[in-house]
C-alpha cells in the first residue's frame, strides 16, 4: 500500500539525485581519483601478540601508479556483485523468511497487544525497544544482524501511523547508538585494544558515559520526529510513504493468542542462538540465513500455513529486497576500484600526514576525524581496525596521544559513520528493506551525525586534555 504525501513546496531549487544514480557518481569518483592519487602500499607483517596480520606504519613507499582503466571500471558493477553477494543472499533470504513469519500474523497481533497497553503512551515503545536494540549493539551481537529485525521496526511505525524511516531509526540507530560507543564491543573496542597492546576493556568508565549520552540522545532525536510525525504526516522527509507489501497469504490480524506467543517465542529463540553462536562460535552471516530459515519454517507450521502459501510468501518477499539488495553490489564496486588503483593506502598515508603538526589535543580530534573519512573506504569494523589501528597506536605515541585516546578515535570514526556512508552494506540494505530512499535517508540523519560528531568530539578532546590512559 502506498500512501501519497502532498508536496510540502511547490518549488525545489534542488532536488537530491535518486540513490542509484548518487551511487553510479561515487563509483565515477572513486575511478577518477586512482589518475589524481598517487599509488602507495605499506608491507604487511604477522603480528606474534595477536597473530594478525597487519600494517607496518614505518612501512609506507609509493609504487608505479596503477590507475583503472575503462574495462576495470565496467567490471567493477558485476565484481562488486559478486563481492558482496553473501549481503546480497542475505538481504533476500531475510526478506523471504521473514515475510512468512509477518504472513503468520503474529508480528501484527504482538504490536497491536503493545500499542494497546500503553493507549495514549504508545511512542514509549519506540525508546523501549530503542534500549534493548543498544544494549545488543554494544555487545557486538546485533551489528550486521540489525538487517533481520528492520521489518518488525517498519512494522511497528505502520502501527503508530508514522512513517518507514522511524522503523530504521528504532532498530539501526538503536543497534549502532551501542555499537558506535560501546566500551567492550568485540568487533571494534576490543579488538582496537588488542592490537594497540591495551587491557582489554580498560577505560569501561568514560567509554560508558559516552555511550549513555548517544544514545539519549538518539531516542531524543528518533521521538522528536515521530511526534512531528503525529501531528502532521506531511513532516515525513518521504515524498511518498511506501509500505513493505503483505502477501496474499498473509493472515488476517486477529487478537493476540497462544499461537502467535509460540511464534515470536520462536523468533526470539532464533536470535538468540544466532546471537551466541555469533559470540562464541564466530557464526558469519550465512548462519544468520540458516536460523531465519528455521524460524521461518517453524512459525509456517505453527501459524498452519500451507507449504505453497509458503513459497508465496517467500518469493514476495524476496521480490520486495531487489532495489536495496543491488544497491549493496553498486557500493561494493567503490571500494573495489580504489583497491585495484592501489590507492587506499596512500589516503591513509596523506590523511595521517597533519597530526604531527598540531597540539595533541587536536591531534587526537583530527585522528577522529581521519576515521570518519576513511571509513568511507573500508566500511568494516574489523577491517578499519587491521588497517588504521598500527599506524594509530605508535601515532599516538609520538604526539603525546595516549593509545586508549587513539582507540575510540577509530571507534567513533568507524561507528558514527556507518549512519551515512552509501558504501555500508548493512544500512544499504537495512534502507533497502524498508524502502527508504538513500537520499532521504541522508535527509533525516545528517543532524543527528552532526550531533553525533560533536559528542565525539568533545570526548576525544576531554579524553586528551585529562591524560585519559
Amino acid at each position: 500500500m502506498t500512501n501519497t504525501i502532498k508536496e510540502k513546496k511547490n518549488k525545489r531549487k534542488f532536488k537530491v539525485p535518486n540513490t542509484y544514480t548518487l551511487i553510479m557518481m561515487f563509483v565515477i569518483v572513486a575511478a577518477l581519483l586512482t589518475y589524481i592519487i598517487p599509488a602507495g602500499q605499506y608491507e604487511m607483517v604477522k603480528d606474534e601478540a595477536t597473530g594478525k596480520t597487519l600494517i607496518n606504519p614505518q612501512s609506507f613507499h609509493f609504487i608505479e601508479r596503477n590507475p583503472v582503466s575503462i574495462g576495470d571500471f565496467l567490471l567493477s558493477i558485476p565484481d562488486g556483485m559478486n563481492g558482496a553477494a553473501g549481503i546480497i543472499f542475505l538481504t533476500f533470504l531475510v526478506g523471504g523468511f521473514f515475510q512468512i513469519i509477518n504472513d503468520t500474523g503474529a508480528i501484527d497481533a504482538t504490536i497491536n497487544s503493545s500499542i494497546n497497553k500503553l493507549q495514549n503512551k504508545a511512542l514509549l515503545v519506540i525508546p523501549m525497544i530503542m534500549a534493548l536494540m543498544s544494549i545488543l549493539g554494544a555487545l557486538g551481537i546485533v551489528v550486521n544482524a540489525a538487517i533481520a529485525f528492520i521489518p518488525i521496526g517498519v512494522a511497528l511505525a505502520k502501527k503508530l501511523k508514522l512513517d518507514p524511516v522511524i522503523g530504521v531509526s528504532i532498530m539501526y540507530i538503536g543497534a549502532y547508538s551501542g555499537f558506535c560507543a560501546t566500551p567492550m564491543g568485540p568487533f571494534n573496542t576490543i579488538l582496537g585494544q588488542t592490537i594497540a597492546g591495551l587491557p582489554l576493556m580498560s577505560g569501561f568508565g568514560l567509554r560508558s558515559a559516552a555511550w549513555a549520552v548517544v544514545f539519549i540522545v538518539s531516542v531524543w532525536y528518533t521521538m522528536r520526529y515521530a511526534k512531528k510525525l503525529k501531528s502532521d504526516i506531511n513532516n515525513s522527509v518521504l515524498d511518498e510513504i511506501e509500505w513493505i507489501e503483505k502477501s496474499e497469504t498473509a493472515s488476517e490480524v486477529t487478537d493476540f493468542n497462544l499461537r502467535h506467543g509460540l511464534i515470536l517465542f520462536t523468533l526470539i529463540a532464533g536470535f538468540v542462538i544466532y546471537a551466541y553462536g555469533s559470540f562464541k562460535l564466530h557464526w558469519s552471516l550465512s548462519y544468520l540465513s540458516a536460523m531465519m530459515l528455521a524460524v521461518a519454517l517453524i512459525s509456517g507450521l505453527i501459524g498452519k500455513m500451507h507449504p505453497d502459501d509458503m513459497a508465496k510468501s517467500f518469493i514476495a518477499g524476496c521480490k520486495s529486497m531487489v532495489y536495496g539488495a543491488l544497491v549493496i553490489g553498486f557500493a561494493k564496486s567503490i571500494t573495489i576500484l580504489l583497491t585495484k588503483g592501489e590507492i587506499i593506502h596512500s589516503i591513509i598515508y596523506y590523511l595521517s600526514l597533519p597530526l604531527g603538526k598540531v597540539t595533541p589535543t587536536i591531534s587526537a580530534v583530527f585522528m577522529f576525524y581521519i576515521n570518519l573519512i576513511f571509513n568511507f573506504f573500508v566500511p568494516s569494523g574489523s577491517g578499519q581496525a587491521m588497517v588504521v589501528m598500527p599506524l594509530l597506536a605508535p601515532m599516538a605515541d609520538v604526539i603525546n596521544v595516549s593509545r586508549q585516546v587513539a582507540v575510540s578515535a577509530y571507534q567513533y570514526g568507524d561507528g558514527f559513520s556507518n549512519t551515512i556512508i552509501p558504501t555500508s552494506g548493512v544500512l544499504m540494505a537495512a534502507l533497502g528493506v524498508a524502502k527508504v530512499p538513500y537520499e532521504k535517508w541522508l535527509k533525516y540523519m545528517m543532524p543527528l551525525f552532526g550531533i553525533w560528531v560533536l559528542i565525539g568530539t568533545i570526548v576525544i578532546a576531554f579524553a586528551t586534555i585529562i591524560g585519559w590512559s
